[in-house]
């Protein structure tokens, strides 16, 4: 019996229905070191191995599917674990599309010589710094990184840097997610870009300082925690913060776009990109255009509350007007000679 997570009330057996047809009928989306993926039928299908999370990529997918009838299967796990486990594979991997949260990895799958470069008939419509090189992967949305507070708990005038996070006024007050988290480390390669190596030392000593132990697994928990008055203030991407009040308008919450008057919120990029041993780079094609279409673009805004990548598609209302705020986007390519500076940075500290 294969262990997989599935929404099939009964358990079977995966060779026996084939890997396509089960996934196709169960909604399968597989964890990482759980199984490999074999047994696919002969028929037009695709294989996505993601970084993000089922919630967010599952719209995209069932879009997708009902647009072009090409069959997708997506292995999820995280971006690291899956660049990894596309590299140890090589020829042998069933994958076609490297999907992250981060477009740091996709940078460093392209300089691993893991990418097959295309670009996409949408290319012009997306500014050139959220693509790769030559056009080795693409954007596919823009997440900034905020300050979220609990109105009853904090004062926002206070909160206008994201260095005030290190502020001793904030001692015990404040909660993180975990360091291991791909947009915390890609928000603090952002900073040292920004602010020096040193700066960022200094703010993560002053986080780890005023967390202590409120240190939370994902964002949706520090969100929670934030709107129960748990902690009175919290560092997520700006989308964990839409996603709760559009579900409950009544929060106690507020959202913050820090270092308008400087350097602007720093941001990461989710991002895609055709694998070098792709089994069907046809319909990888088809994917990547899919997702930067007026389409897709429109759902990762609709749905997911993030910033399109495309010029000509709206932020979701709930969100900043274009222009209404200072966004600091950074060269991926740099970000990439950063993010093991970020991790030393990490472990030097001794965040959780």
């Amino acid at each position: 019996m294969t262990n997989v997570m599935t929404r099939c009330r009964q358990p079977f057996a995966m060779k026996a229905l084939g890997l396509v047809s089960a996934a196709r009928a169960c909604g399968i989306f597989i964890g990482v070191g759980l199984m490999t993926v074999t047994e696919i039928g002969a028929a037009e299908r695709l294989v996505v191995y993601s970084g993000r999370g089922e919630r967010f990529t599952r719209p995209i997918i069932e879009a997708f599917e009902a647009s072009t009838g090409i069959e997708t299967l997506s292995l999820v796990g995280q971006s690291g674990q899956l660049l990894t486990r596309i590299e140890e594979e090589g020829e042998r991997t069933e994958a076609d599309v490297f999907l992250t949260n981060y477009a740091g990895h996709l940078e460093q799958a392209r300089l691993r010589g893991l990418l097959l470069p295309y670009r996409s008939q949408h290319a012009s419509q997306i500014a050139d710094i959220y693509r790769g090189p030559a056009d080795a992967w693409s954007g596919a949305s823009v997440r900034a990184r905020t300050i979220i507070y609990n109105k009853n708990l904090a004062d926002p005038a206070q909160l206008q840097s994201m260095m005030d996070l290190a502020d001793p006024q904030w001692a015990d007050r404040l909660g993180i997610t975990v360091s291991s988290n791909a947009s915390f480390i890609g928000g603090l390669a952002a900073m040292i870009q920004q602010r020096g190596f040193e700066t960022t030392r200094a703010f993560l000593r002053g986080i780890k300082r005023n967390a202590g132990d409120r240190i939370y697994p994902k964002h949706t928990p520090l969100v929670s925690a934030v709107a129960r008055g748990e902690v009175a203030v919290g560092l997520i991407n700006q989308y964990y913060y839409y996603r709760a009040v559009a579900g409950n308008p009544d929060l106690p919450i507020g959202i913050i776009y820090p270092d308008q008057s400087t350097h602007g919120a720093p941001v990461t990029i989710a991002g895609l990109a055709i694998l070098r041993h792709a089994k069907n780079p046809a319909a990888a094609r088809k994917f990547l255009d899919f997702v930067l279409s007026i389409q897709g673009q429109k759902l990762f805004a609709e749905i997911n509350y993030e910033f399109p990548v495309r010029r000509d598609v709206p932020a979701h209302p709930l969100l900043p007007m274009a222009g209404s705020i200072r966004l600091s986007p950074v060269s991926q390519t740099l970000q990439v000679e950063t993010i093991d500076q970020a991790i030393e940075l990490i472990r030097d500290v001794g965040l959780q």
